[in-house]
């Protein structure tokens, strides 16, 4: 039987794709475990005597580094998914016809605001967070990367609360649900799907968070990950066995994360996408 020239075409192009995504991830692995004469000697050499020497001298600063960026992508999940979730639900069912004109505006903002260059922020919310106190503090950078990413959650969010059906909505008022039981119970677990999309999402983009981060996080002991990668390239020169292994050491959360939400994150993007 001759195979089907789309499902041949199907094949090599997965298999392209796998080959420009996974050599990236294979030189960055190999050379994490290079030494640097063997990296000064051949960079792009396939053939080395592994070692650990980049791994021993980074895990001092990795470890403090990761628990400062899982503590701000965290409580930066936490914020935008309690804010996100009211003001999606909040642009979806408002039914006056002023209100949905408004709504439509809103929208187009929040769209717009999404376009204004991150760097441009950095200043005026540098003030803001200065006034406030919190310059140099976890929950500072936390405000920050929460303003920079909830309007992207809350388009996200839109199409499931749209998803789901108002009649099931009225019937639970009707049968004497108040407000705020309704939108608990009946709301929030139709939406999860919804939910565990932006809070996945929120925090592999807060994980890897760059401008704020080296910005307004400028105390040693408070670095996150995008801080200590930026401090392995100087002016002298940079440490690339010492720069991967750091990029390995902080993408495993992020996989480990991925892998326990793959199903869930699959299905809700699906679901977003169709909607």
């Amino acid at each position: 039987m001759t195979p089907d020239r789309s499902t041949i075409g199907g094949v090599l192009s997965r298999a392209a794709l796998v080959f420009f995504y996974a050599f990236p991830l294979l030189w960055l692995v190999m050379t994490s475990f290079k030494s640097q004469s063997d990296i000064l000697a051949n960079p792009s050499g396939f053939f080395f005597t592994p070692v650990l020497d980049a791994y021993r001298t980074v895990a001092g600063d990795a470890w403090p580094a990761m628990i400062n960026s899982a503590q701000v992508a965290l409580g930066t999940m936490l914020v935008v998914v309690a804010l996100a979730v009211p003001a999606a639900y909040g642009l979806v069912r408002s039914k006056h016809r002023i209100w949905a004109r408004l709504t439509t505006l809103l929208l187009i903002l929040i769209i717009v605001l999404q376009m204004v260059p991150q760097a441009m922020a950095v200043i005026p919310l540098y003030g803001v967070l200065t006034q406030l106190q919190v310059v140099n503090t976890i929950p500072g950078l936390i405000l920050a990367d929460a303003a920079l990413f909830l309007p992207f959650a809350i388009v996200l969010l839109r199409p499931f609360i749209q998803s789901i059906p108002i009649e099931l909505e009225e019937a639970s008022i009707v049968d004497g649900a108040s407000f705020w039981r309704t939108f608990v119970s009946v709301v929030l677990p139709l939406a999860r799907n919804g939910i565990v999309t932006v809070s996945v999402m929120v925090f592999l983009l807060t994980w890897g968070e760059f401008i704020y981060g080296v910005t307004l996080l400028s105390v040693p002991d408070g670095y996150p990950v995008s801080s200590i990668l930026a401090q392995q390239i100087s002016l002298y020169g940079t440490e690339w066995n010492r720069l991967m292994a750091l990029a390995v050491l902080t993408t495993l959360p992020i996989l480990i994360v991925f892998l326990f939400s793959q199903k869930r994150l699959s299905e809700g993007m699906l679901r977003g996408a169709v909607k």
